[in-house]
């Protein structure tokens, strides 16, 4: 399994076999372009990711700490969303709901990204070398202003995508990831809401294929699998979503390369 720095997603074993994850996918008229992935949810739209292995988030401690008197740990509380929609990318603020926000994560430098005809492009380029690499793009969700409570979001089945692109390079793989606060690093995390214990990371999906044209991907709460701790995704306490790019190790002294070049819209919840 890859693991994430988080904040992000890595297969689902027996529904994943060749091509396109299998559960929930149509195809689509969105007109295909490039794109990348994976990190940690902030509270503020810049970047906030995380890389490497294990699944830790990068940055400091998030605010709320560990335990010290009259702290809270994780959600301070958990509010509905105000509508299905996350981010369609169509208008000014790039079509994404009142406090949720993009954020971008990696280490050799994060990938970049692009809002234009109705999606967000995302793209990085990444030399193999002697360490693994987790480079990640995503959209962090706060359930208010201060960027203190979680979203809960268990009245939806889960979380839905339009995407389309192309990833080259040996060995570089992508997963997505639903991100909650009991599965981020608190000690490494710089967001509030995190309450996971060291080391902790989203389960992730592998997107085993990408395609020209956009396809929509309708991911279960439950579906992607092998975070730290083991459990499933909490609906009820969410935080983020996020698309990861993972290069690996470099075998050939660092000929190979990850070109990551990806393409989502129509990120929302659904039923």
């Amino acid at each position: 399994m890859t693991e994430i720095r988080k904040r992000a997603f890595v297969g689902i074993v027996g529904l994943v076999s060749a091509g396109l994850f299998s559960l929930g996918c149509s195809s689509s008229s969105s007109t295909p372009g490039t794109g990348g992935t994976s990190g940690h949810a902030g509270t503020t739209g810049s970047t906030a990711g995380t890389t490497g292995s294990g699944g830790g988030i990068t940055g400091s401690a998030g605010a709320t700490g560990t335990g010290g008197a009259g702290n809270t740990v994780g959600c301070a509380a958990s509010d509905a969303p105000a509508s299905a929609n996350i981010a369609d990318f169509t208008s000014a603020d790039a079509g994404i709901a009142a406090m949720y926000g993009i954020f971008t994560y990696g280490d050799i430098p994060q990938p970049t990204y692009s809002v234009a005809g109705n999606q967000v492009n995302i793209m990085d380029t990444v030399q193999t070398s002697a360490k693994a690499h987790y480079q990640g793009f995503g959209l962090y969700l706060n359930g208010n202003v201060a960027g203190t409570d979680c979203v809960d979001g268990h009245t939806y089945t889960g979380i839905q995508f339009d995407l389309s692109g192309t990833l080259t390079g040996v060995g570089c793989t992508m997963q997505f990831s639903i991100l909650d606060s009991e599965h981020a690093d608190i000690t490494a995390s710089t967001d509030p809401k995190s309450a996971g214990p060291m080391g902790s990371y989203a389960p992730q999906l592998a997107i085993s294929q990408l395609m020209s044209n956009a396809t929509t991907f309708k991911v279960p709460y439950a579906t992607p699998t092998g975070g730290s701790p083991a459990a499933a995704v909490d609906p009820t306490k969410l935080t983020g979503v996020q698309w990861q790019l993972s290069v690996p190790v470099a075998s050939d002294g660092g000929a190979t390369e990850c070109d990551w070049n990806i393409n989502v819209t129509n990120v929302k919840f659904y039923n």
